[in-house]
């Protein structure tokens, strides 16, 4: 428990006291927390912690101090982002030396070549690091890494691993020395030239989309995320297996477009390369073992996996998911949840964005001109549209299943969701705006129709009452999706207090 919003019959002084009486009844408290009387217990209680912030039960990433007396808390009030009587004092990220053993290049789903950086493994913030992305050659160049330096290594946010630059006063030590990296300039996996996608672009890409193994394997990974098709049993290594695997020489996928089509019989004899682990340390020896189904003996035959089972049941499951997640799945460069949701809501159906004219998607809200100009540029692909055949002719989904009786109430209407609402989730009510014809939009404004406020509604309600913007608690918003704006108002409430209930 971090803090308290609306309180009814919790007749507490203090966040202290509240704290107890939440541990009391069961709820989770942090046991780090204390009373403390004066800045100079608080400068002590920060450096104590800033020296034990690794070793506690959990990661943090700083401290927060706050007014006890929740009189005082109500007199100081908020502002319209934040509360007045707390502050948080955040860590410095820590930082560790390493080695660079090697500069790689990663290929992403849309072809663009990332540099990365190849460590000794070391700890830093709470777990081990060997590997921190370099983002492009000119990164590369401005942080002045070479292979085989000694790097000041960190994790920005205390979450993401960043090298910051070498220790030059040890450079010259170093056994082999150090070395440049060079930018390849063919693909590791394909070996076509690379070149920036137009002028003047920092990033290189390899534009071999279509044959590219690398990039393929980026696309089936991504298809089955939780964005996309969220096919659970299709994480990296079977993405690995289905698209690069060592054997057979020819992959059981040599396009996304077959995904659907997959049988068992297709993955019986893939086998990948796997690390040699003893005792649970990986040996640096590798094996090659098959992947989708067990290792076969003379007592007991090889059969699939209980995994390759679950993923040809994900598979069927995905053939039914609504039409923005398959929008998601197909690798659209900037398509991404909101954009493909807009989409799907507007058009109704793959063909109908298909058929779209530029113009028409750019007008689209969450779309604009650098996505339009995208989905046209990846429909004239006719390897792409063979990908919504087949996977069309497999029973994928390629139309949302519309009620053309609901009422478009919400047509022109901007409404922002905040809080906790008991009959809708936040992708619910998302849905339920979109499919009115009203754009959910995530922040509040002086261009926002309405607000819906639900339990620990928080700084979106402060920022609605002091633009004088409606709000709606759930009665409300039943009532808005029913009958539209005008009967909405008369049970509009703009107190914080009664919204949230």
């Amino acid at each position: 428990v971090h803090g308290i919003g609306a309180r009814d019959g919790l007749d507490t002084l203090s966040q202290s006291q509240t704290y107890a009486v939440l541990e009391q009844w069961g709820l989770p408290v942090s046991p780090y927390f204390e009373v403390l009387g004066g800045l100079p217990e608080i400068l002590a209680f920060i450096r104590r912690y800033g020296e034990q912030r690794h070793s506690l039960m959990h990661e943090i990433d700083g401290i927060v101090v706050k007014v006890d007396d929740l009189g005082t808390q109500r007199a100081l009030g908020y502002t319209t982002r934040v509360p007045r009587w707390a502050v948080a004092y955040k860590y410095p990220p820590e930082e560790v030396h390493t080695k660079l053993l090697d500069i790689a290049v990663n290929v992403g789903r849309t072809g663009r070549v990332t540099p990365f950086g190849i460590m000794t493994p070391v700890k830093v913030a709470g777990s081990t690091v060997e590997m921190a992305t370099l983002h492009n050659q000119d990164v590369v160049k401005a942080k002045g890494v070479k292979i085989g330096d000694i790097v000041v290594l960190r994790k920005a946010g205390d979450v993401i691993p960043e090298i910051v630059g070498p220790v030059l006063a040890l450079r010259d030590q170093q056994e082999p020395p150090v070395r440049d990296f060079i930018m390849p300039t063919e693909c590791p996996a394909c070996g076509t030239p690379l070149a920036p996608a137009k002028e003047g672009d920092v990033d290189i890409r390899c534009p071999n989309a279509r044959s590219c193994p690398a990039q393929l394997r980026e696309r089936v990974f991504h298809l089955a995320g939780r964005g996309g098709f969220d096919i659970e049993a299709l994480g990296w290594e079977a993405a690995i297996a289905l698209t690069q695997p060592a054997e057979p020489e020819v992959p059981p996928l040599v396009s996304e477009a077959a995904l659907f089509d997959l049988k068992h019989e297709d993955l019986a004899n893939v086998r990948i390369r796997r690390e040699k682990r003893s005792k649970g340390v990986a040996t640096g020896e590798f094996e090659l073992v098959p992947y989708f189904y067990s290792k076969g003996t003379a007592k007991s035959p090889s059969k699939p996996t209980a995994t390759t089972d679950k993923l040809f049941k994900e598979l069927e499951k995905a053939k039914t998911q609504p039409l923005w997640r398959v929008l998601v799945a197909l690798s659209i460069r900037h398509v991404g949840p909101r954009a493909s949701r807009a989409l799907a809501t507007a058009f109704g159906t793959m063909d109908g964005i298909r058929q779209a004219s530029e113009e028409d998607l750019a007008h689209v809200d969450g779309v604009g001109p650098t996505i339009a100009a995208a989905l046209k540029e990846w429909f004239a692909e006719d390897w792409h549209v063979e990908i919504i055949d087949r996977w069309a002719a497999a029973g994928v989904r390629m139309a949302d299943e519309r009620d053309q009786s609901m009422p478009r109430t919400l047509e022109g209407l901007t409404i922002v969701v905040t809080g906790s609402l008991p009959n809708f989730s936040r992708d619910e009510a998302k849905e339920a705006i979109l499919t009115r014809g009203g754009k959910a939009a995530g922040s509040v404004s002086k261009n926002t129709s309405y607000v819906i406020a639900g339990e620990n509604a928080g700084t979106k309600l402060d920022k609605a009452e002091q633009l004088g913007v409606p709000v709606l608690d759930e009665d409300g918003f039943w009532e808005l999706l029913a009958n539209g704006p005008a009967p909405a108002s008369e049970i509009t409430s703009t107190e914080p207090e009664k919204a949230a209930q």
